[in-house]
């Protein structure tokens, strides 16, 4: 039995390049290549704004050639294209050099259950060194969303969520290489359990690491639980946005680092750093190995950092969506961009150089030009990679959907016929230099002896490194550690030197005697001296001479020196970079890991000067925490020697350890807590940030030491630092100290107190839960205080319970701002009694529903308290909330228009007011607001119409970690939010405001995670001015630094405020006859066509129609009729269409009812036709006053039959053939039987 079974035949074919076509005329050559090739489907659902699709047709390979535009001195070539090579996602190269690429034509909904799968696996050679590919030979076909390729070890890796597998072609000669490989007759499952959630986020971007092992990127809102189905007892790693590696030599896999958004590859400098490009949040990041990056959404698998990395840009590109990363060494390019590093974006169809400087630790990314730009709609740069030859090239989808959401929208439609590879080449001016694909046309890496090999590892193209350090990891040959210890010591340059130290590691040599790594230690560069540090962590070699090695090195004046040696302590005390899990040392060092591993973390942390290297402190953070999360005396030990105390990094390891002490929630551990502050003298640095860990340890639920804490908190409660007494006071009344309690109670109502002061002592109080501090939130809310104040103690009412809160909040409500209600209302709406209480009172008209906010409508009606009868009561009041899909489009519309239409100018300011009581309670805007939503510098704003979209329908796509959490708690309040923390312990949420709960676990009698996103519907409900004033500021913030424009897709121009910049007065717009433009509902010529309004205008029947002065077009209102389609001819032989599949029933009498209309000047020809069978040809013209006209064909004689209906806008002539369609009904009635 053969067990590979989706294997196919490999065909290799020479190609036959033809002759250039115009763009307006270009079709996919057919050739007869040997293997299946796939036709495009008619476009379905369209979208617009930031996913419009693009507006011109494929180019030809030649054509798109010839717009492409790039610096001085560089061409670009095509290698391969459509029909050899079609949807690519992923390449990769074997050791002769040939292309392997991957073809994703199941995108994005994969192969039906039970279907062969039509995703394979192809080998592109350039047979006679003229750069373009000549033949093309299918590995491996069958599969279904393979997104991921990398050779090695004697076989393919190929990540095929759920599955990472391994092909091999059994029949290649022994000992040759991959590259004699043709055909895969044999397949094995390596990992299991990668998620399928997010079709354009799974396992991708295979890639080998400096250390040998198999790195990929995995995005956020997919789902992974891996595990190997050799190893059933392992527990699985759970992932999600991620870099990932997996070791094959001894099958381990780990996250590498935890964190981005939806990242599509990861590469590494010549010092081995890693980085990758992420989506919708900033573009690019430095992947420390450990670290626990910022994320688009949900919360990292390791809950005990606290603290997330940041992205390391300085900048924003207009356009954002990110595929691909590639570091240049290569060595066919100027020296100037040797080290720059180059992303694709895909809205943007080009590809962005960045240039990197070393920043501590880590890096900072600055913007050098747009290196690609392909000017063509079409170009999708998904890969970027060194290749051979060392020029940089360039895998293109080639696709006019730039996004997963158009995928989605429309699966179908997905181009199945294009996809190109680019190469990059500098020719320094000299048009049409010649610059082989490959060196050599016989090239093979595999048939080089093991010195040989080692000699090309001091080569200056970065693909010939990587391949020789693969080919001679794989040989087990230890003849060769002499020589690579001799190119380690004598090699020209840094990338020869670390390439040979790296191989050694890989191929398991450093593990033999030797000094190396003594040396290497003392080595002048620090990237020697940082992957010395590495790779002591990777082979976790626990011996006294390598742990005497990193506490030397923790003390180097280099930043990137110390993290590896902070990475390398993490390796030995958890056996996974991002997550505890048990570790197993090799080496002699005996003890616990806290006894060596302490003085080196001592050392570091004397050593990282810098405050603000947050990398840094982070991986001293994870490297000290699995020994703190056992009681905290490995903290304390450290921290009370004075010298530590004064380091820059002491009181954020201070902090991070008492909320690590907290989360433990034993009270034993407390008590060592108390003891450790209490010995700290009462003006010591430290104090403070100790003290500030304990108080947010504590939030959700208080945990009190078992021993007394009278005698420490008098002594803080008395010290000279303000520092100190106000975390004091807040933690002793959290631990129920009298005098503390007091103090901080007192402290809320003190006018003369510092505002900072009197909001953290009402964060205070709501966590007391007792009549002393209701006492003093219900003081808070009366007039005079200020209002950030009001609205805390409106907000920490919610958690004190209590009848007669509701009426407190109901006496001072004339006294409270818009603001103040909002959160009173979200308040009362938490408890079923305070929220018929509420009701009540918006029943008699004592409050005003205006008063009341989106969200906390949509809370009460969907109320289940009182068997359902607060929501109908609330419905009663409200109206009806409006179903997830009712009318969106109709109501877009319709504030588009009213947007647009309006006299007079947007007032910006105006708008600015607006956005922060909405929009900046959740959201930020170039640095405003709120880190509730997504940041709205780069995503969600690119046009008025995805804006509104936005706006209006917001739960049309909620990623994971952007869904709303309900939490019910066992004393009956209700609260919601996005979820952003949770621990063994508590859960955090967020919500507008910005507010913040955290409820202890122990608290919670139901949590569920909604169908609905944070942001509620309803902000389109404000008075028009203001939601135009909004809308036109989040178009245009100052901070965009741009001329003012409404970003309008399609159509009107809008008003612009008085602040924009004047332009000239504008010539009177022509139709194509020398008419004006058309009125309201008429064809435009300068319109762009809003697809997904079209798909969606009746869903049952699909638009065949072209792109024609603005149609086909959804029209809101249009000669007395509502939701008209306006579609015109192809031209006069091709007609518009509306298709539609049905079965006429039996026995029934069936009619098919329109109401359609032609353009005042010109009428067009009306075709219905059932299965190609014509049925009806009427001419449809203006009858006098009368617009529309009626319609009616009988069915009835296809009943029982299965039909395709088309109905055709055909022309009749050439002038004003415009088709409105209002009505179209298919009827069926029973027909009377006889008597």
């Amino acid at each position: 039995m053969n067990p590979f079974r989706p294997a196919a035949l490999a065909v290799a074919t020479s190609l036959v390049f033809t002759a250039t076509l115009s763009a307006a005329d270009y079709k996919v050559p057919q050739k007869n290549l040997g293997f299946p090739t796939y036709k495009n489907a008619p476009p379905g659902k369209q979208m617009s704004g930031q996913h419009a699709p693009a507006t011109t047709p494929a180019l030809s390979p030649e054509e798109a050639r010839k717009r492409f535009t790039l610096p001085p001195g560089f061409e670009i070539r095509l290698f391969a294209s459509e029909p050899e090579v079609v949807n690519p996602v992923a390449m990769t190269w074997d050791e002769r050099g040939r292309l392997w690429v991957v073809e994703l034509y199941e995108y994005p909904l994969g192969a039906k259950p039970g279907a062969k799968g039509r995703d394979r696996i192809k080998i592109l050679e350039d047979t006679d060194g003229d750069g373009r590919a000549d033949k093309v030979t299918v590995f491996a076909e069958g599969f279904s969303l393979a997104t991921g390729i990398l050779l090695g070890h004697g076989g393919v890796f190929l990540g095929q969520a759920p599955h990472l597998l391994f092909l091999q072609d059994t029949n290649a000669p022994a000992g040759a290489g991959i590259g004699a490989f043709q055909k895969a007759n044999k397949q094995t499952v390596l990992l299991k359990g990668f998620g399928l959630e997010d079709r354009h986020e799974l396992l991708n971007g295979f890639t080998w690491g400096p250390d040998g092992q198999l790195y990929m990127t995995h995005g956020v809102f997919t789902r992974a639980n891996v595990s190997s189905p050799e190893r059933p007892g392992e527990p699985a790693v759970r992932m999600d946005a991620a870099v990932a590696r997996y070791n094959v030599q001894t099958r381990k896999f780990e996250v590498y680092a935890d964190g981005t958004s939806n990242p599509w590859g990861v590469d590494f400098d010549r010092a081995g750093n890693a980085f990758l490009s992420a989506c919708v949040i900033d573009h690019m990041f430095h992947m420390a190995p450990g670290g626990i990056y910022v994320r688009q959404g949900g919360q990292p698998m390791f809950p005990y950092a606290y603290q997330m990395l940041p992205s390391i840009v300085d900048h924003r590109h207009k356009m954002a969506a990110y595929a691909g990363i590639q570091v240049y060494l290569g060595d066919q390019w100027p020296a100037e961009h040797y080290g720059t590093i180059f992303c694709g974006n895909l809205h943007d169809n080009a590809v962005h150089q960045d240039t990197l400087t070393p920043n501590g630790s880590t890096f900072k990314s600055s913007f050098k030009q747009d290196f690609v730009r392909a000017n063509d709609g079409w170009f999708m740069p998904v890969s970027q990679q060194v290749g051979p030859d060392g020029a940089l090239w360039v895998m293109d989808w080639y696709d006019k959907y730039p996004c997963y959401q158009n995928a989605r929208a429309d699966p179908e439609g997905v181009d199945r016929e294009h996809g190109r590879i680019w190469r990059v080449v500098h020719t320094g001016g000299e048009k049409g230099k010649k610059v082989p694909s490959r060196p050599e046309v016989n090239m093979d890496l595999a048939k080089l002896t093991s010195a040989q090999l080692v000699e090309r590892l001091a080569h200056a193209n970065v693909w010939q490194r990587k391949m020789a350090q693969r080919v001679l990891s794989e040989r087990n040959d230890d003849r060769i550690k002499a020589p690579l210890e001799k190119l380690f010591t004598d090699g020209a340059t840094l990338e020869a030197r670390l390439t040979s130290l790296w191989t050694l590691h890989s191929a398991g040599l450093l593990k033999l005697p030797g000094d190396l790594l003594r040396t290497a230690a003392n080595d002048k560069d620090p990237a020697i001296r940082t992957w010395t540090a590495r790779l002591i962590g990777e082979s976790r070699i626990g011996t006294r001479m390598h742990m005497a090695l990193l506490k030397q090195l923790a003390a180097d004046t280099e930043p990137t020196v110390r993290l590896a040696v902070a990475t390398a302590c993490r390796q030995f005390t958890s056996g996974s970079l991002t997550v505890n899990t048990p570790v197993s040392l090799t080496g002699a060092v005996t003890g616990q890991p806290a006894n060596f591993v302490q003085p080196i973390i001592e050392s570091l942390l004397h050593a990282s000067t810098d405050p603000k290297d947050l990398t840094i402190g982070h991986m001293i953070w994870m490297a000290s925490e699995p020994l703190v999360a056992r009681g905290g005396s490995f903290a304390y030990e450290l921290l009370n020697k004075e010298g530590v105390r004064k380091t820059a990094l002491a009181g954020s390891f201070a902090y991070k350890s008492m909320r690590r002490v907290c989360d433990l929630q034993n009270p034993v551990q407390l008590d060592a807590a108390l003891d450790f502050i209490g010995g700290l003298p009462a003006t010591d640095a430290l104090l403070p940030f100790a003290l500030n860990g304990l108080v947010d340890g504590q939030k959700g639920k208080a945990l009190k030491p078992n021993k007394p804490t009278d005698a420490v908190m008098q002594r803080l409660l008395a010290s000279p630092r303000e520092d100190v007494v106000r975390f004091a006071r807040q933690l002793g009344a959290l631990w129920g100290d009298a005098g503390a309690m007091q103090a901080s109670l007192a402290l809320v109502n003190d006018a003369k107190a510092p505002l900072d002061e009197r909001l953290k002592a009402a964060q205070t109080a709501r966590q007391l839960k007792n009549d002393a501090a209701r006492d003093a939130l219900l003081k808070a809310i009366t007039p005079g205080n200020p209002e950030p104040l009001v609205l805390e103690a409106i907000a920490g009412l919610s958690q004190l319970g209590a009848d007669t809160t509701a009426e407190a909040l109901f006496a001072q409500w004339k006294n409270f701002s818009p603001a103040a209600r909002r959160t009173a209302a979200e308040t009362l709406a938490s408890r079923a009694r305070w929220a018929s209480q509420l009701l009540s009172e918006l029943e008699q008209k004592r409050i005003l529903a205006s008063d009341i906010p989106a969200a906390t409508i949509r809370t009460l009606t969907r109320s289940e308290a009182d068997f359902g009868m607060l929501a109908k009561r609330a419905t009663a009041v409200f109206g009806r909330v409006r179903d997830a899909n009712a009318d969106k489009l109709k109501l877009i519309a319709a504030k588009k228009s009213m947007i647009l239409g309006a006299k007079g100018q947007p007032d910006l300011k105006a708008g600015y007011e607006v956005a922060k009581k909405t929009c900046f309670t959740c959201h930020k805007l170039h640095g405003e607001g709120a880190d509730i939503g997504p940041d709205l510098t780069g995503v969600g704003r690119s046009s008025l119409d995805a804006l509104l979209a936005n706006i209006i329908d917001p739960n049309q796509i909620i990623g994971a970690g952007y869904e709303m959490v309900e939490i019910t708690t066992k004393d009956d309040r209700s609260v919601s939010g996005r979820m952003v923390e949770h621990t063994d312990t508590r859960v955090r949420l967020l919500s507008a405001g910005p507010k913040e709960d955290v409820v202890a676990k122990s608290d919670i009698a139901k949590l569920r995670v909604s169908e609905l996103s944070v942001m509620a519907e309803g902000l389109e409900q404000m008075p028009d001015a203001d939601f135009r004033n909004l809308i036109a500021y989040i178009l245009n913030p100052p901070g965009d630094k741009a001329p003012f424009s409404w970003k309008n897709d399609a159509g009107s121009a809008g008003v612009q405020p008085a602040s924009a910049p004047k332009a000239g007065k504008a010539p009177e717009k022509k139709s194509s006859t020398g008419s004006p433009e058309p009125r309201l509902g008429q064809p435009r010529s300068d319109a762009r066509v809003d697809w997904e309004s079209v798909s969606l205008w009746n869903p049952e029947w699909r638009v065949v129609a072209p792109e024609f002065e603005g149609t086909p077009a959804k029209l809101l209102d249009f000669a007395g009729k509502q939701n008209v389609l306006l579609t015109h001819p192809f031209d006069r032989e091709k007609p518009a269409a509306l298709e539609r599949e049905l079965t006429i029933p039996a026995g029934q009498k069936t009619t098919l009812k329109l109401l359609v209309a032609a353009h005042e000047k010109g009428d067009w020809e009306l075709r219905v036709l059932a299965n190609g069978k014509p049925l009806l040809k009427q001419l449809i013209a203006r009858q006098g006053t009368e617009t529309w006209q009626p319609v009616t064909v009988d069915l009835t004689p296809l009943a029982g039959r299965k039909v395709t209906l088309r109905l055709e806008n055909a022309a009749n002539g050439w002038s004003w053939e415009f088709g409105y369609w209002s009505i179209i009904e298919v009827k069926s009635e029973r027909v009377a039987a006889a008597r």
